[in-house]
């Protein structure tokens, strides 16, 4: 878990592809440094789609989240991250919506539920 980028500032275009605070959690499909275990990011958006949990997909062109260096340690971790729209990040002052962090917190107890061994076996390709 982290936060992610917001867009929906005064001046900031629809089209842009940070997250919108109060419009859930955002799954990070890409940023410089990783990639998403594809199959882990797919069992996330079916977690949320059938909890009902708002999710937004998230795109990141510069930096990178701590993610990345867990996705390479050892021989590889399948990784995701999800992460709480924020705006201001990295100040002394920040500001997300409850309901995107009660979601966010729903989500990630609703994933870890379902990684049973045979679900983590499967994430890697053999």
């Amino acid at each position: 878990m982290d936060v992610s980028t917001t867009t929906d500032i005064p001046g900031g275009s629809p089209d842009d592809s940070g997250g919108r605070i109060g419009a859930g959690p955002a799954l990070i499909n890409y940023d410089p440094r990783m990639i998403p275990n594809l199959n882990l990011r797919d069992i996330a958006i079916e977690t949320a789609a059938k909890s009902k949990i708002p999710l937004q997909l998230y795109s990141m062109e510069i930096g990178g989240y701590d993610g990345s260096a867990i996705h390479i340690h050892g021989t590889g971790v399948p990784s995701i991250v999800i992460g709480i729209p924020c705006r201001y990040a990295h100040s002394h002052n920040s500001i997300i919506a409850r309901t995107d962090y009660d979601n966010a917190v729903k989500l990630t107890i609703a994933l870890v539920k379902q990684l049973d061994r045979k679900t983590v076996d499967a994430l890697i390709p053999t």
